[in-house]
């Protein structure tokens, strides 16, 4: 009797089971829950920057020193320059990039002392390394900020001079770099960089002048404005976006 008692009360739950098991799939709703997850993710690969990506740039600078004075003998004066050079990003995650870059720079400006006006300029190589941060995506466009560290290398310059040759104002120097750059879709960007000196720059070539006790250090800084290319693709595409 008992055994009667328990098919009854297991039963219902039977067929409840049997209905579930054999209620149909159609195949519509199985292929919009895939196709779904694929747009969904092809979506998000769209959106995302190229791990490894490239271009050019070209910037307009104005320079000058920041000078470190006993008492104010010196004055520095901006004058217009230009660097031209290329760039090779890393994307590390889509928020976080770093990126390498090479100039060419050319640099003008003036210093000025009691007894003369010193027009000075240098030709140079500059290889900044910089940690961005990184906003946007490739529909709608990045906007990336940051800095990192410089080294700069001069290969032609000419002497500041106080009467006779006394000081040498332009050398290999290295520092900081801070940028702020927003690139549109089709890989153009809008970028604006300052960069400063964190080694003193100058040598007396006669320690016994008094421009060597007036002077504790002099630094470099620069503030450039251009524009750059990134080439880039898609992923699954072969042409450049």
């Amino acid at each position: 009797m008992r055994y009667h008692l328990l098919t009854v009360a297991l039963l219902p739950l039977a067929l409840c089971a049997q209905s579930t098991m054999t209620q149909p799939v159609t195949g519509g709703q199985a292929f919009t829950q895939w196709d779904t997850e694929i747009n969904l993710d092809t979506i998000d690969q769209e959106r995302l920057p190229q791990r490894v990506t490239g271009g050019i740039l070209a910037t307009a600078n104005i320079s000058n020193f920041i000078i470190h004075q006993n008492n104010r003998v010196f004055s520095s004066y901006m004058k217009v320059g230009a660097d031209l050079g290329g760039f090779v990003d890393f994307a590390v995650t889509k928020h976080f990039a770093i990126q390498g870059r090479l100039l060419l720079t050319s640099e003008q400006n003036r210093f000025d002392d009691t007894d003369a006006q010193n027009e000075l300029w240098a030709f140079g190589v500059e290889i900044p390394v910089l940690f961005l941060a990184r906003f946007g995506n490739l529909e709608k466009g990045y906007l990336s900020f940051g800095g990192g560290p410089y080294t700069h290398f001069n290969y032609a310059s000419n002497i500041g001079r106080k009467g006779a040759e006394v000081y040498k104002l332009h050398d290999n120097n290295s520092g900081l770099t801070a940028t702020v750059t927003y690139e549109f879709p089709a890989g153009v960007q809008l970028m604006a960089n300052y960069s400063v000196s964190l080694t003193d720059i100058i040598s007396f070539h006669k320690q016994n002048d008094p421009a060597a006790t007036a002077i504790r250090g002099i630094y470099p800084q620069r503030v450039e404005l251009g524009i750059a290319y990134r080439w880039r693709t898609r992923p699954g595409k072969s042409s450049n976006h």
